[in-house]
């Protein structure tokens, strides 16, 4: 396995997720006097926004998913050569069972998102009401649940598990315990509700950062797999693929 190849795609996995933080910045960051109301799902802020947001950001979600799945195919490939013990199986195929849920969902989500942030802001535009707007628009999101409970179960909860239990099993090169709790928030679930909802707590706009916090802790996740990279080359575990 050639390093650079592999460097290369880590790299683009991880662009791939600053994309989906730009997407989600795009979408959901609101102004220091915009309203924070909400009608079931429904921010009454979207009714504000440009519509080229939306639209910008679901194509940073649909390029973000396909270099996700560049990266984290590629990490798959690491973890699948450095973890060989039966034991150890079940959570690589843990992993790539997580990655390839988001690869096929978040895409989906992501645009589902921004087309019912359109609707509730087109139907008020055209009839002025903004209740009636919020209902129809909730109602195509609660359609829309399956994808959007598979995405977060699995995409998000099945691979934070994983990786929290590679982690403390020691399966990734981590020297010590200082830098495996550091690692725990690598994930989205640990980085969305740990680190996004303390800077919740903060001003605006450092509050905003909580937009993208679970779009983070994907990229993390491909931090965590240059770090294996760069074990693997020392120790000689590449040259054996």
């Amino acid at each position: 396995m050639k390093e650079t190849k592999a460097r290369r795609e880590l790299l683009l996995g991880a662009a791939g997720c600053l994309l989906f933080i730009i997407g989600d910045f795009l979408y959901a960051a609101v102004g220091r006097n915009q309203s924070a109301d909400m009608i079931g799902l429904m921010k009454v802020a979207y009714l504000d926004m440009a519509v080229w947001r939306m639209a910008a950001s679901i194509v940073c979600g649909a390029a973000g998913t396909a270099l996700y799945y560049v990266g984290f195919h590629r990490m798959h490939k690491l973890l699948a050569l450095h973890l060989r013990a039966p034991a150890q199986r079940k959570w690589v195929d843990g992993f790539r069972f997580a990655y390839l849920t988001g690869t096929v969902c978040w895409a989906y989500v992501h645009a589902m998102f921004m087309n019912t942030a359109l609707v509730f802001k087109f139907v008020f535009e055209k009839y002025g009401d903004m209740q009636q707007a919020a209902e129809i628009a909730n109602r195509i999101f609660y359609c829309n649940a399956g994808p959007v409970v598979a995405a977060f179960l699995l995409g998000d909860g099945i691979l934070s598990l994983v990786m929290v239990v590679m982690i403390w099993k020691r399966m990734l090169p981590l020297k010590n315990t200082a830098q495996r709790v550091f690692a725990t928030l690598c994930n989205p679930l640990f980085c969305a509700g740990i680190i996004g909802n303390l800077t919740t707590l903060l001003p605006w706009p450092l509050n905003q950062i909580d937009n993208g916090s679970e779009s983070l802790g994907h990229l993390l996740v491909l931090a965590l797999g240059l770090i294996l990279l760069r074990e693997m080359k020392i120790t000689g575990e590449l040259e054996s693929a």
